[in-house]
C-alpha cells in the first residue's frame, strides 16, 4: 500500500551546526537521518495539520510550549508530540500529561534514545496513517455498495450495528427496528444451523462465505438474495465484525417458479407444484379451470369441496378431514404419498357422492438457485374412464345373469300359471250349474292372473332372447314393460304419469304407433336407467308424497320420436350437467343396479339418436330423440 511521507517538525533555540559551542542541540543529526520529511526551526509551528512528529526540545519550559502542545492535539489528534527538556519536577510532568505528550525525556539523554523513541513514534504514524487510509477506503466501498446492495454489519455475535437503506426498504423496516438484534431473525429458520456452524467455521478459517439465503420481510414473505459474508479482524487475528453483502435475486427465483408453472400448464393431468418444505405454491391451469380459478391465490385459500379416500385393503380410508382449505388438502395428499403412507389410488368424493380415481406420481428436480433444494411435482392420473368401464363390463355381465335368470323364471311361472287358468276354467264350469252365486269370486282370481301374466311377459322382454337384433318396436311397449318392472317399487315412491295417464299395472298400450328400428330390451334399460335415477333423487329428498310427481311424454312426427322423462326431484347440481353422462351418478347401486346414465346414452346413441338433459320445474328432463321407423311396402 502506498503510504504518504512522514512529516518531523524539530523545534529548538539551541545551537545546530557549530560543534565548538557548548550550547550545540545533539539530537538535530540524528533526526535527519531519518527516511522523512524533518523541518528544524527555532520558532513554534501555527499549524499542525500535516505534522506527523512534533518534537520540542527547547532550552527554557515555559507556558507557551504546553500551550502548542495541547493546541496541535486539538487540531490534529493523529498527531505525536516528544518534549525533551532538563526541566525535572512533579508539576511540569503532571502538565504534560494534562496536555497529552506522547512522551517526555530528561536530559542528560543519548542521541541513540532520541532515535529510539522516535522510531518507534513514526513506525506508530505510519500504521495510523495505514489503518486511516484503510478506514476511509472502506467507507468509500460501503458507501458504494450501499447504493447497488444490500449490506448488513454486525458484531461478532451477530448482533446488527449497521444496515443500509436499500435493506430496510426491502424487508419493510425501520433501521432502529433492526440495529441491536440478531440477524438470524430476519434470516428464514431453515439456514439457522447452516450458518451458525460451516459458515461460522469458514469465516474462523479465514474463508469467505458466498451462496444463496432467504431472509424474510415484515410481513413474513421470503426475500432470495445471493449474499457474501465475510469477517473484520482485529491485530491480533480476531473477529470483530462480519460483514453481509448481497443481492436480491428473488426476480430470478420467480423467472424460475414462472417456468416450472409453464412446464406444468403443459400437462394433461391435475398437476401440483411443491417446494422443498412440502408447500404447495402453484397448480396447473387445468386445475384451476376445473375448479373455476383463475388465480393460484384464490384456489389455495378457498375451502374444498370434496373428500379424499386412499384405497386400502380394508376399504376406503380418509385422507383429509372437511373444512380444510385446498392448500390443507393437496399438501396432506403430497406428505402421504411422499412418505410412502399412501402406495394405491386416490379416490376424490364430490359432494353428491360421485366419485372419480387417479393414481398418483410424483417427480422431484433441483433447484436452479440452491442446489441443496428440490422442486417436486404432483401428478394426479385420472384412471375413472378405465373404472368406468370395468363398471360397465361387470354390469353387462350382471344383466346377461339376469336375463337368464328372467328367462328361467318367466319359464317355470309359466307352466304353473298354465294349470291355473285350465283348473280354474273347470272350477268355474261346475259352479256355473251348482253354485251359480259363487261366479262373482272368480273376477278378481282373473283379474290376477292377467297381472301375472302381464308382469311375466315384461320379465321375458326385459330378458330378451339372447340375440340382440335390430327390428321394428313400438316405443309404447317398450315403455310400459320398463314401468311394469320398477312399478314394485315405484309405487311407493312416486306416481308415474305417462302422456297424462297414471301408470298401474292395469295400463294398455297402443302396439302400432311410434315404431322405430332397434332393440326393445335394450330401450327399456334406458328408461329403467332413468326412472330409478329419479326414484334415487326422491328417496334422498324431503318432497311429500302428494307433491311428487314423475311424467312420461312420447310422441312421434314423420321423421322422429321424441320421448321426454321429467321429475320434481330438485335437479341435477349446475356444475355436473355438462359431465352428467361421463360416467355413473346413480344412486346406491344396491337400488339402482350400478347402471350409469353413460351406459343409456351409449343404447341410444346406439340406436341413432340423441339424449340431452335440463332443469325445469324444480326437476331433472332427459330429452330423447329416435328415428322413426315407417314400413315400406313392396311394389310389383
Amino acid at each position: 500500500m502506498m503510504i504518504d511521507i512522514i512529516k518531523i517538525v524539530y523545534v529548538t533555540d539551541w545551537a545546530i551546526g557549530n560543534s565548538s559551542l557548548s550550547n550545540k542541540d545533539p539530537f538535530g543529526e540524528v533526526l535527519l537521518g531519518f527516511d522523512a520529511e524533518v523541518s528544524i526551526q527555532e520558532e513554534l509551528p501555527d499549524f499542525f495539520d500535516d505534522i506527523d512528529l512534533l518534537i520540542l526540545h527547547p532550552m527554557q519550559m515555559n507556558s507557551a510550549i504546553f500551550e502548542t502542545i495541547s493546541r496541535s492535539k486539538s487540531e490534529n489528534p493523529a498527531i505525536k508530540t516528544v518534549v525533551i527538556s532538563s526541566a525535572h519536577g512533579s508539576d511540569l510532568f503532571l502538565q504534560a500529561i494534562d496536555v497529552g505528550v506522547d512522551k517526555y525525556l530528561l536530559k542528560p539523554l543519548l542521541p541513540s534514545a532520541v532515535k529510539k523513541v522516535a522510531e518507534r513514534l513514526i513506525r506508530q504514524s505510519i500504521e495510523a496513517k495505514q489503518a486511516q487510509k484503510a478506514y476511509k477506503q472502506i467507507n468509500l466501498m460501503f458507501g458504494a455498495i450501499s447504493k447497488t446492495s444490500l449490506l448488513i454489519r454486525m458484531e461478532e455475535n451477530g448482533l446488527i450495528i449497521e444496515l443500509n437503506d436499500l435493506l430496510c426498504r426491502l424487508l419493510g423496516y425501520q433501521s432502529d427496528m433492526m440495529i441491536g438484534s440478531h440477524w438470524m431473525r430476519f434470516v428464514e429458520r431453515r439456514f439457522w444451523n447452516f450458518l451458525r456452524s460451516l459458515v461460522r467455521e469458514r469465516l474462523k478459517s479465514g474463508e469467505i462465505y458466498r451462496g444463496i439465503l432467504e431472509l424474510l420481510s415484515a410481513k413474513g414473505e421470503p426475500i432470495t438474495v445471493d449474499s457474501t459474508i465475510y469477517a473484520i479482524r482485529n491485530q491480533r487475528g480476531e473477529i470483530e465484525e462480519i460483514v453481509c453483502i448481497a443481492q436480491d435475486v428473488s426476480e430470478v427465483n420467480r423467472a424460475i417458479v414462472a417456468s416450472m408453472e409453464q412446464l406444468i400448464d403443459y400437462e394433461s393431468s391435475l398437476t401440483v407444484l411443491f417446494d422443498h418444505r412440502y408447500e404447495a405454491i402453484l397448480v396447473n391451469k387445468k386445475y384451476l379451470e376445473l375448479n373455476g380459478f383463475t388465480h393460484n391465490k384464490e384456489f389455495f385459500s378457498s375451502c374444498a369441496l370434496c373428500s379424499w379416500f386412499a384405497e386400502t385393503p380394508d376399504g376406503l380410508k380418509p385422507i383429509t378431514l372437511k373444512g380444510w382449505s385446498r392448500k390443507e388438502v393437496l399438501e396432506s395428499i403430497f406428505t402421504s404419498v411422499f412418505s410412502g403412507d399412501i402406495k394405491g389410488r386416490l379416490v376424490m368424493e364430490y359432494l353428491n357422492q360421485s366419485k372419480q380415481f387417479f393414481t398418483v406420481h410424483i417427480s422431484s428436480m433441483p433447484n436452479p438457485m440452491i442446489r441443496s433444494e428440490e422442486y417436486h411435482i404432483l401428478y394426479f392420473i385420472d384412471v375413472t374412464p378405465l373404472e368406468r368401464l370395468k363398471e360397465d363390463k361387470i354390469n353387462d355381465a350382471k344383466l346377461m345373469s339376469v336375463g337368464r335368470l328372467a328367462a328361467a323364471i318367466t319359464h317355470e311361472i309359466n307352466t304353473p300359471i298354465t294349470y291355473i287358468k285350465g283348473n280354474l276354467e273347470l272350477l268355474e264350469w261346475e259352479c256355473e250349474d251348482k253354485i251359480p252365486e259363487a261366479l262373482s269370486l272368480f273376477e278378481p282370481i282373473h283379474e290376477g292372473i292377467v297381472r301375472i301374466e302381464s308382469i311375466v311377459n315384461s320379465m321375458y322382454e326385459f330378458a330378451g332372447t339372447g340375440k340382440e337384433e335390430m327390428k321394428p318396436c313400438n316405443i309404447h311397449t317398450t315403455l310400459v314393460y320398463a314401468l311394469r318392472i320398477v312399478m314394485n317399487r315405484s309405487k311407493h315412491i312416486v306416481p308415474i304419469w305417462i302422456n297424462g295417464e297414471l301408470f298401474t299395472l292395469a295400463s294398455t298400450y297402443d302396439t302400432t304407433s311410434c315404431m322405430t328400428m332397434g332393440i326393445s330390451n335394450r330401450l327399456e334399460q334406458v328408461w329403467i336407467i332413468m326412472l330409478n335415477n329419479a326414484l334415487d333423487e326422491f328417496e334422498k329428498g324431503t318432497i311429500a308424497y302428494e307433491n311428487r310427481r314423475v311424467d312420461i311424454r312420447f310422441h312421434c312426427n314423420q321423421d322422429i320420436i321424441i320421448i321426454t322423462i321429467s321429475d320434481n326431484a330438485g335437479g341435477i347440481p349446475e356444475s355436473m350437467l355438462n359431465g352428467i353422462f361421463d360416467f355413473a351418478i346413480s344412486g346406491d347401486k344396491k337400488q339402482s343396479m350400478g347402471i350409469g346414465l353413460n351406459v343409456a346414452k351409449a343404447i341410444i346413441e346406439k340406436h341413432g339418436g340423441s339424449v340431452r338433459v335440463s332443469n325445469e320445474n324444480h326437476g331433472a328432463v332427459f330429452e330423447i330423440v329416435l328415428k322413426k321407423y315407417e314400413e315400406t311396402l313392396d311394389v310389383v
